[in-house]
Order: structure tokens, then C-alpha cells, then sequence
């Protein structure tokens, strides 16, 4: 049974606060005026030196959720690398946990997740930006887009007050670095070698800066939204246009390493972009990746 209480609306839950989102969310969080808990389990290290519950969010007491006006839930198997070496994990975490987690939040308290837009991916045609009611289809490709499709479709029929964000690639730095995603990468293997490498090239893909990412979750927990899913992305190229934009900003050679395995999609971000209007980032590409080299040299990562 839900706990009766009304719950706190200055009291938020931030799930994997100690990963690449949660530490670049987590002062933004505070600087807005939010009473911020954070669950996490630590493999990834705590860079911010916060105080954290240690646990697995599943095991979180119901009267600690009952109190929290906002549920924040990227404590999730994050990538398709991580999910192909554990799939019985990835379907737990991302779908059947997060499953009987979400059902036990108070029915006013916004639980606002991370899907992912990898679901809109298509092979071999031409892609066409995808809304928030384009039909995914069910994935077969990995364990990491099956547990997100399986979780979004149990939360528009089973679950209130939900916000699915499907994120374009996420782009910028945070405390926790992922070097590895392909913005982050590109700009890092300009930077230091001179050099940006480049897989898949007539792929699509929309990247998603950081900054936009916080400016869509802080209109969502601050103003009156309609729940459901929305589409979270910045700017959208080929991969062949996104390294060569790279290389021109940092007068770099593009080295073209084939074909792989890889999602190609593109957002229609207008709901987004109607939320957030004029306070979404407004860098030009360039800068944005200036900026993303300078946050890495003050942190010392170059």
C-alpha cells in the first residue's frame, strides 16, 4: 500500500547521482533549491564527494520515498556493451526493478527516467526525425534496447506521473567523465591526437548537450507538464558531418575505420524545444565543443 503522506515537493531522489549524468545533475539540483538524496552504488567512484546511500535502489525503505516530491532514476545498465555482458542484469535493473520500484512511489511524485532514443534506430533507409508518437517497434538487437522498450511500454499503461526521456548521444563534460561517447571522443582524440576517428559514416544521430538535458528536467520539475515521453536532443548530423565538424574545429585529420554495428536515428525535438524555448543552450557546435575542452583541462583530463 502507497504511503498516504503528500509528499515534499523540495525533496528529490537523484538515482545514480555518482555517474556522468547525476554529477553534472547534482549541483544544478542543489543550486536550484532542491533537497537532493542520492542512491548510488559507487562503482563508478563519487568525484563530488557527496553523501550517498549505498544500496541498490530497489531496496530504498518505502517511507525515505514517500517524502520525495521527485524521483530522478539514471542508476540504470547504461550502455549496450554493459548490457551484451550482463542481460539478465540489464532486464532486472532497467525494467523489472525500476518496475515494482515505480509502483511503490506516491501517485503526485514525478519519476522522471532515462529511456533512450537508440529505440527510434532503423537500418538501411533513409532516416526521418522521429516524434514522441512514433512507433518504435519492438527491438531484437540487444538487451540494453529491450529492457528500455519493455519498460516504456509497462510505464504508459501501468505507471502515473512518468517521464521517459529518450536521449539523443549524450555530449559534455561531468566530474565522472564518459570519454567514450562519440562527441566526447571525437573531441578528446582531436584535441590529443590530432586526429578524429570515424565509424559508420552515412549513420544519423542526435547529440545531446548536458546543458539541455538539465534545462528540460528543470522545466519538467517546475512547472506543470503533461506526463509521458519526451524526446531530449541538441543537434543532429551523419556521423560523416559530426567528425568533420570536429576535425575543422580543431584542424584535425578524419580517419574513416568502416562500417560497424550502430543505431542511426534522429529526434523531432518541438516538444522539447516549446518546454525549454529560449533557455536551451545556444552555443554554436563549435563552441560547444570549446567549451567542453576547457571544462576538461580545468578538471585536468587533458
Amino acid at each position: 500500500m502507497r504511503n498516504p503522506r503528500k509528499p515534499n515537493k523540495e525533496k528529490l531522489l537523484l538515482i545514480g547521482g555518482c555517474g556522468y549524468i547525476g554529477t553534472y545533475l547534482y549541483p544544478r539540483l542543489k543550486m536550484a533549491g532542491f533537497e537532493v538524496t542520492v542512491c548510488d552504488q559507487i562503482i563508478r567512484g563519487n568525484p563530488l564527494d557527496i553523501d550517498v546511500i549505498k544500496v541498490d535502489y530497489s531496496e530504498l525503505p518505502e517511507d525515505l520515498l514517500g517524502d520525495m516530491g521527485a524521483v530522478l532514476w539514471f542508476g540504470g545498465h547504461s550502455s549496450v556493451d554493459q548490457s551484451i555482458q550482463d542481460p539478465n542484469g540489464a532486464v532486472t535493473n532497467n525494467c523489472l526493478n525500476l518496475f515494482s520500484f515505480a509502483k511503490k512511489l506516491h501517485q503526485d511524485t514525478k519519476f522522471i527516467y532515462a529511456s533512450t532514443a537508440s529505440l527510434y534506430s532503423v537500418k538501411g533507409k533513409k532516416v526521418k526525425p522521429a516524434s514522441e508518437s512514433t512507433d518504435t517497434g519492438i527491438p531484437s538487437q540487444n538487451p540494453y534496447d529491450i529492457s528500455k522498450f519493455a519498460f516504456d511500454f509497462l510505464a504508459k499503461n501501468f505507471i502515473e506521473n512518468f517521464y521517459a526521456l529518450r536521449m539523443g548521444t549524450l555530449a559534455g563534460y561531468s566530474p565522472n567523465l564518459r570519454k567514450e561517447l562519440v562527441f566526447n571522443a571525437m573531441n578528446l582524440s582531436a584535441v590529443q591526437n590530432g586526429e578524429v576517428k570515424l565509424k559508420n559514416s552515412g549513420c544519423s544521430r542526435t547529440i545531446l548537450y548536458l546543458c539541455d538535458l538539465w534545462c528540460l528536467i528543470e522545466k519538467l520539475l517546475t512547472t506543470k507538464q503533461h506526463y509521458g515521453i519526451f524526446n531530449v536532443g541538441s543537434v543532429s548530423f551523419t556521423m560523416s558531418e559530426l567528425a568533420h565538424e570536429v576535425a575543422k574545429k580543431w584542424g584535425a585529420q578524419v580517419l574513416d575505420e568502416g562500417i560497424s554495428d550502430s543505431y542511426s536515428f534522429l529526434l523531432d525535438t518541438s516538444k522539447m524545444k516549446a518546454i525549454c524555448g529560449e533557455y536551451l543552450n545556444n552555443q554554436s557546435f563549435a563552441d560547444y565543443c570549446s567549451t567542453f575542452i576547457d571544462e576538461c583541462r580545468l578538471a585536468k583530463v587533458l
